[in-house]
């Protein structure tokens, strides 16, 4: 394959996959990234002390790609396995257990009736044998139940406790998603390869060891911000950006974008309708977090509210202190998708603690004589919301992208699965299409 010169607009975990591939093919890649490091929603922070992630906190085992590409970085050694996580759910009649991996615990979930409990067991049967057909790593694997929304779905195949005491409760904790707001094809592509597992990981030494990786022997312009790419019909491309304040060119061959998705259409003005049509539809959520550091040690719980329990939070975690490691004991209170809202509504994102801190004192009394320091950790684009048909139009772009050879290609966890073994799959794939289309 003769070298191009390729820039790789985002430095996020879709960016350095395709970046690294395309580097190892013998292209000369350069990577553009407007954060102060690689990694995008995936990596470590710290502000006063206060540790906490950009966004992703767990990989799942369920990807063999994504598997064979920590083997590759000799980080399957640091995969540290967390068994059984579960959750207190807290609802207005009680107090239960909620699997985070679906087992036979989630059968003893009280409130279901008997029909809904044989029901669940006929349904594990058949996500098992959806193993087949469908590819954690792909929500457009799962097109047959795209077009209803994950509360429709739960409610029709399992009933309507089971969405209410098991599944809104775990979305709304851990993607901050209503099941009214969703479709069905992230559950029904991811469920089928969670059923019999037990375990997630974390990496020892934090997140940020899987982009600092893959960033590792590539040239990476952090702290660069691209404002627009110029893609005329001969010549090289002209990626225009701002360093320190100061404008910078570049030029290449071809462009990988892979930034948000919502943000990706004003930066290429020649973008085809059809394109710029699909990426005009992508939406992603917001997440608020208040990450309180205690002066005393607290034991370790987490737990998830129902919706008509929940108030402004929808998860609540405490953190024990490590002093092998220098982690502080910390309190991590996220807001609910009705707070998110809210916050954004009175443009108080940069004050979520005034949101949670009533909510807060009941969970923890003793608070203001603990807390030795706050921080408010705002996500402007968390996730990439599938909502019903959106992963059929995510199929219609990406073989558009794949049919024909092109200047521009994207990649990101928008087209492929919100999760992090989703943007490394959409990272690999648009390396793919330009080897194919370029050799």
């Amino acid at each position: 394959m003769s070298g191009q010169r390729i820039v790789v607009i985002g430095a996020g975990i879709a960016g350095l996959v395709a970046a690294r591939r395309l580097s190892r093919a013998g292209h000369s890649v350069r990577v553009l990234e407007a954060g102060e490091m690689p990694g995008g929603r995936v990596g470590d922070r710290q502000v006063r002390g206060i540790r906490f992630n950009a966004g992703a906190r767990l990989l799942y085992d369920f990807s063999r790609p994504f598997n064979s590409l920590l083997d590759e970085l000799g980080l399957t050694a640091a995969l540290v396995p967390v068994r059984h996580l579960s959750a207190q759910c807290v609802g207005t009649d009680g107090r239960w257990t909620v699997e985070l991996m679906p087992g036979v615990k989630s059968l003893f979930t009280p409130g279901l009736s008997l029909m809904e409990r044989l029901r669940f067991l006929s349904f594990a049967r058949k996500q098992r044998a959806a193993r087949s057909h469908t590819d954690p790593d792909d929500a457009a694997s799962a097109l047959a139940e795209d077009d209803i929304t994950l509360a429709d779905y739960i409610s029709r195949e399992l009933g309507p406790r089971v969405l209410e005491r098991m599944i809104e409760p775990v979305f709304r904790g851990t993607r901050s998603w209503n099941a009214e707001d969703v479709s069905a094809a992230f559950f029904a592509s991811v469920t089928p390869h969670l059923i019999g597992r037990d375990t997630v990981h974390v990496l020892a030494g934090g997140m940020g060891k899987l982009p600092a990786a893959l960033a590792s022997g590539l040239m990476v312009d952090c702290a660069t911000r691209v404002v627009g790419v110029e893609t005329p019909a001969t010549g090289p491309c002209r990626i225009h950006a701002e360093h320190d304040g100061k404008p910078v060119q570049h030029e290449a061959d071809l462009v990988v974008c892979a930034t948000e998705g919502s943000r990706a259409a004003r930066l290429f003005p020649q973008l085809r309708e059809e394109d710029r049509g699909f990426l005009s539809s992508v939406r992603y959520n917001a997440l608020g977090i208040v990450h309180y550091q205690l002066g005393r040690q607290v034991a370790p719980a987490m737990k998830f509210f129902t919706r008509d329990a929940s108030g402004p939070l929808a998860t609540w975690q405490q953190v024990p202190g490590n002093d092998a490691t220098g982690q502080a004991p910390q309190l991590y209170a996220q807001l609910s998708p009705e707070a998110v809202r809210e916050a954004l509504r009175r443009d108080m994102t940069d004050s979520l603690d005034l949101f949670v801190r009533p909510q807060v004192l009941t969970l923890c009394p003793t608070l203001e004589r603990d807390c030795v320091d706050m921080h408010n950790q705002w996500i402007a684009h968390k996730l990439p919301v599938f909502y019903p048909g959106y992963a059929r139009a995510v199929a219609r772009f990406r073989d558009r992208q794949s049919e024909v050879r092109r200047r521009v290609y994207f990649c990101g966890d928008y087209l492929a699965q919100s999760l992090v073994t989703g943007a490394a799959a959409s990272g690999e794939r648009a390396a793919a299409d330009i080897a194919r289309h370029w050799a």
